[in-house]
């Protein structure tokens, strides 16, 4: 402790100035007593008072002797200290205590803490490093400021970076990845992007799942945000999506008047491309929801509850955050799955039962439990084929899924693999049982299946362009077309 204080230069400025006290009060007070008796001396004698100069030489011996002992007080204190204590450290702090020795000082805690904002980049740091520097007296000190300016703009990202703890942007997050790797100093770089590995590790973000070498790839476009991969192979297509945060960038859009209309899945993916300004942002749209239809698909449903025509089946539809449909009264629909991304951007599922399975107090906390998940929009379907990554047995009794030929007829199902990687399996000529293996092989831990047969439609927008290309089908009109943008 005795080191660091001697080596600590506003201690040393402390003992300074001490040393100064002392000393001025060695000189001045043995000085003091010394003219005090030559004065008292030429006084007596001046006036011959015999008995007042016999009393002043009696008393100047014991003057003499007090003035040097106060003069050598530090000397003898000094051998003391050595005498009895060799190995003691004191004597530093006087030896350290002068002008050079406190400047050199100033000057290595200043670079030390210079060196520190290197390493670190914390605005706190940065503003003890400045306090250091400003205290540093010689020409050094603008070098030492000129640096620490330097480093600054790194200080302010390295801010930026640490708030996302409580931000948790993703889009934000996307945006510093790129500064920062746009920045020329390695070292700095370095230390920004080992911040951001622990951020991303933080919130949860995973690399993109890059197609397989066996499979042609028919479209591919990379974004900051969202990556989108469409690979064919055999009577399937394949389409892999990385999105940064998929809670916000997997949406819908429902044909309006909700209810009354019916469009084509890339008729409505035009509609919502400019209504949310998307024409320069790359966009994957597929076809979602299973639908009523008055006449052609359970028609008991739609001609006992009026309004249920030309809409997404399920008691409870989301979208784009509002709730469209909560009729939890609604008893004795057929049992639906409901599927949605949560702010934690995992994909959930829910089962609606019919009324005879529950009741009412129970149907209605269900449907509070959807609502209150935070999903932003509902895709309603038959069943799940994989939970928990395991496969389900999605033909079961509740499920109103035909046997596996009903998917040669065309098919498409969602699968999450994890947080940021999703994969879609398009077919119009392929079992469902190969999609499932595919998804259960790359990892999926949810999948579900989408609205299958002449609704198929995978559709694909290049941030480069306007128009919406057709992968597949986009033939029948539907309620609603889900899609992932930037």
């Amino acid at each position: 402790m005795i080191l660091s204080i001697c080596n600590s230069p506003s201690i040393l400025e402390i003992i300074k100035i001490v040393r100064i006290i002392i000393t001025v009060i060695l000189i001045v007070v043995p000085s003091v007593l010394m003219f005090s008796l030559i004065f008292k001396f030429i006084s007596a004698a001046t006036k011959g008072d015999d008995d007042a100069i016999a009393i002043i030489k009696k008393k100047a011996v014991p003057n003499i002797v007090a003035a040097a002992l106060i003069f050598l007080i530090p000397t003898i204190v000094s051998l003391l200290v050595q005498v009895s204590f060799p190995n003691s450290e004191y004597s530093q702090c006087l030896d350290n205590s002068n002008s050079n020795t406190i400047s050199e000082l100033y000057y290595n805690d200043a670079l030390a803490k210079l060196n520190l904002v290197k390493q670190t980049l914390l605005l706190n740091d940065y503003y003890n490093a400045e306090s250091k520097i400003e205290k540093v007296n010689d020409d050094t000190q603008e070098s030492l400021l000129e640096k620490l300016r330097y480093l600054k703009p790194f200080v302010d990202i390295m801010t930026e970076i640490r708030q996302l703890r409580f931000s948790k942007s993703y889009a934000k997050l996307s945006e510093l990845r790129v500064r920062v790797e746009s920045i020329n100093d390695q070292e700095i770089k370095e230390v920004l992007l080992n911040e951001l590995e622990k951020i991303s590790s933080g919130l949860m973000i995973f690399e993109p799942i890059l197609p397989n070498s066996d499979e042609t790839i028919i479209k591919q476009e990379e974004t900051d945000t969202l990556k989108v991969y469409i690979t064919q192979k055999g009577k399937y297509y394949l389409t892999r999506i990385w999105a940064i945060n998929p809670y916000e960038q997997l949406n819908k859009r429902d044909a309006s008047p909700y209810g009354s209309v019916l469009e084509r899945p890339g008729n409505l993916l035009k509609k919502e491309i400019t209504d949310k300004g998307m024409n320069n942002k790359l966009v994957l749209g597929f076809n979602a929801s299973g639908f009523y239809l008055k006449d052609t698909y359970d028609p008991n449903s739609v001609n006992y509850y009026s309004g249920y025509n030309k809409t997404s089946v399920g008691t409870i539809v989301i979208t784009d955050g509002k709730v469209v449909r909560n009729q939890w009264e609604k008893g004795d629909l057929l049992t639906w799955f409901i599927a949605g991304v949560n702010p934690d951007n995992q994909m959930v599922v829910f089962v609606d039962k019919k009324m005879k399975e529950t009741n009412k107090t129970e149907k209605k906390a269900w449907s509070e439990s959807v609502i209150n998940s935070g999903i932003r929009n509902t895709y309603t379907f038959a069943a799940p084929v994989i939970l928990d990554g395991q496969k389900t047995n999605y033909n079961n009794h509740n499920s109103r899924m035909p046997g596996d030929n009903e998917g040669k007829k065309g098919l498409q199902m969602l699968c999450q693999i994890n947080n940021n990687n999703f994969v879609l399996f398009t077919s119009s000529n392929e079992s469902r049982n190969t999609g499932i293996n595919i998804f259960y092989d790359l990892g999926c831990q949810t999948a579900v299946n989408l609205d299958g047969g002449g609704s198929v439609a995978l559709l694909f927008k290049s941030s480069n362009s306007s128009s919406i290309e057709t992968i597949v089908g986009n033939g029948r009109s539907l309620p609603e077309v889900g899609y992932f943008s930037e």
